[in-house]
């Protein structure tokens, strides 16, 4: 049985059109971050706080990998220096996958029907 390039064309045609017709919503990044900085600048693991220089140890302690990405969540006006330093620790103790996150919200505004 041999396909055509004409028949092999048509089918890529019906398979593109079929999967530019539907439409579907993925929520990505919904991972709880593992480190949060508060507000005052306390640095918090797990529901304890943690001083800047044992963030590495407690988290490989508390089962992380190295290769892992450590999400960081940091209050809408961070220290840059508290966050250097958060770095500079994660670094020093081979987590090189950090992100600085921020506390996401949504609204959603429903109309009245007509």
């Amino acid at each position: 049985m041999t396909i055509s390039r004409r028949n092999i064309l048509l089918l890529l045609i019906f398979a593109l059109c079929g999967v530019s017709c539907t439409t579907s919503t993925v929520i990505q990044d919904t991972r709880v971050p593992e480190v949060e900085i508060d507000s005052a600048g306390q640095i918090w693991i797990h529901n304890q706080r943690v001083e800047v220089g044992k963030i590495g140890k407690t988290l490989r302690s508390a089962g992380f990998q190295r290769e892992q990405e450590v999400n960081i969540l940091i209050p809408n006006e961070p220290d840059r220096m508290l966050m250097k330093a958060v770095s500079a620790n994660l670094v020093r103790s081979g987590f090189t996958r950090s992100a600085f996150v921020k506390a996401k919200s949504a609204t959603s505004t429903t109309l009245p029907a007509k």
